[in-house]
């Protein structure tokens, strides 16, 4: 279980409050991370906050703005912002309950926590509201605010657990209606409702093992970065095979001349003194 939680609160059903800390269920950085780096000298490039008047800003020195007219922001402060929010910040508070299908899959936005017991007292309660929603086969439509903002949830029991699921708002969805005039209205004849209701039995899982399905980017792009480490290790040793080839030779060569040098000075006939001397006054 991760050190740190992404949310600590109370899930409110009511009067009924249980404690609970909540783990974001999908890891929030890539597998694998890549950076941002200059092609030139491989450094990595930073990104930077920067007024085109001023230079450089520190987060501090930034506000949220509205822009009414191209290129006329209206600015607003963070403590009107957090004003438009429920005062109880710390809390999953459930609207109501729902049955199991009453929620379409198009409104999940794909972010889901687990949901645990915040400490020893959470326990109790925690299961029995679990144990609860699940006999009933019921979900729960709660909202919560989360980095600012406050979210549409869907609660549900998840083995041990409770999942929260944040929603789409229904304003932020596209209509389905606006696409319908996409498909042509054609009913399938009844040799055909056979056969691809057939086809679909033939292919149906009984029991689904999501593990089965990997990613192949990342599976790819791990097996392309062992293969380049692979390839400069590689280039490394055979530069040193050169480097230690190329000094050998040298160490040779010099071993070489030296013994040459020396056999040239002994086979080099000796002259008297008085003809150097001759040589040198003349």
């Amino acid at each position: 279980m991760p050190a740190r939680a992404a949310w600590k609160g109370f899930l409110h059903v009511s009067r009924l409050a249980v404690p609970v800390r909540a783990f974001s269920a999908c890891r929030t950085t890539p597998e694998i991370p890549l950076r941002q780096l200059h092609r030139g000298c491989g450094e990595r490039v930073r990104e930077q906050r920067v007024c085109p008047v001023h230079g450089a800003v520190t987060s501090e020195e930034i506000v949220s703005g509205f822009e009414h007219e191209q290129g006329q922001y209206l600015m607003l402060d963070d403590d009107e912002l957090a004003g438009l929010h429920p005062e109880d910040q710390k809390a999953i508070a459930v609207d109501c309950f729902v049955s199991q299908t009453e929620i379409d899959a198009v409104y999940h936005s794909g972010r889901t926590y687990y949901l645990v017991p915040d400490g020893p007292p959470g326990q109790r309660p925690f299961c029995v509201l679990r144990e609860g929603m699940r006999q009933s086969e019921r979900h729960a439509v709660a909202r919560v605010v989360m980095a600012g903002r406050e979210k549409l949830t869907l609660v549900r029991p998840l083995g041990r657990l409770l999942a929260m699921t944040v929603l789409e708002y229904p304003q932020r969805l596209r209509p389905a209606d606006d696409y319908e005039t996409e498909v042509a209205g054609i009913s399938p004849g009844a040799a055909e409702a056979e056969m691809v209701g057939e086809l679909i039995e033939a292919m149906t899982e009984r029991e689904l093992d999501l593990a089965r399905y990997r990613d192949g980017y990342t599976d790819g792009l791990s097996r392309l970065i062992e293969q380049r480490l692979a390839e400069a290790s590689q280039a490394i040793v055979d530069e040193q095979d050169d480097e230690a080839a190329l000094v050998a030779a040298l160490r040779s060569s010099l071993a070489a001349a030296v013994v040459e040098g020396a056999a040239t000075r002994r086979s080099a006939p000796s002259r008297p003194l008085d003809d150097v001397a001759q040589r040198k006054s003349g």
